[in-house]
């Protein structure tokens, strides 16, 4: 059996479960992979957008060998078309300087100058706050929407960050056909058969709730319940 030579996670509000590793969970992941001496990318860019009273650790927090690359970005949460992102490398820092010069030789200055002014002031802070106040009423107003206009039968996940909401649907559905139904009305969502390599998830779909909510929005969201009650 080949060696693993690395791993990446998402441990922190995944796309598109937004799903959260529990702490216990990553330690025993970081400490699992120090044994093997398997290295970690940790892709962290919805770390900061949490719901709850603070911030969840990354696996990095445990991370004592150094075998965590810990990987952030702003595309998330600021500036998508910056591509501004860091990484705490660990012990990985000659190699990963070294790749980046090999690659890229140097990015745009102007756009890290402008990121890092913005988060040495603090407002990068303030403006994540009422991010995330926006995003936590966007997940209330939509889940409301789902539970109101889509069939009783609909799973509906709850995230604690984040801007995904994954949902499941009677197992006659098929999303993959829905969605062309419902980009003809201008509505649009993510079949679940796209996040997997294999045929699964068919009957489960991906919304986003980053949108400004509108009357337009929920709109959508009773026209695609109705498309969906129609299939059943």
């Amino acid at each position: 059996m080949p060696k693993l030579s690395a791993c990446c996670f998402v441990v922190n509000y995944n796309n598109p479960l937004g799903f959260q590793m529990p702490d216990e969970n990553k330690k025993e992941l970081v400490k699992m992979l120090t044994e093997h001496n398997v290295p970690l990318v940790e892709d962290d860019v919805y770390g900061n957008i949490y719901f709850g009273a603070g911030r969840p650790k990354p696996c990095k927090f445990y991370d004592e060998a150094g075998i965590v690359m810990w990987v952030g970005s702003v595309s998330k949460t600021l500036a998508p078309g910056y591509r501004v992102g860091w990484v705490a490398p660990g012990k990985f820092k000659e190699k990963i300087i070294r790749q980046k010069l090999v690659q890229t030789v140097s990015g745009p200055s102007l756009f890290s100058d402008v990121i890092a002014d913005f988060l040495e002031h603090g407002r990068y802070d303030h403006h994540l706050r009422m991010f995330r106040k926006k995003l936590y009423a966007n997940y209330l107003q939509i889940q409301k929407s789902v539970t109101q206009y889509f069939p009783d039968n609909t799973k509906i996940s709850e995230p604690k960050g984040g801007f995904m909401l994954w949902l499941e649907l009677d197992k006659r559905i098929c999303t993959e056909d829905l969605y062309d139904e419902a980009v003809s009305q201008k509505v649009n969502f993510a079949p679940g058969r796209m996040f997997s390599q294999y045929n699964q998830y068919q009957n489960c779909m991906r919304l986003n709730y980053a949108l400004e909510w509108t009357d337009r929005v929920e709109s959508d969201l009773e026209k695609l319940g109705k498309m969906i009650k129609n299939r059943i």
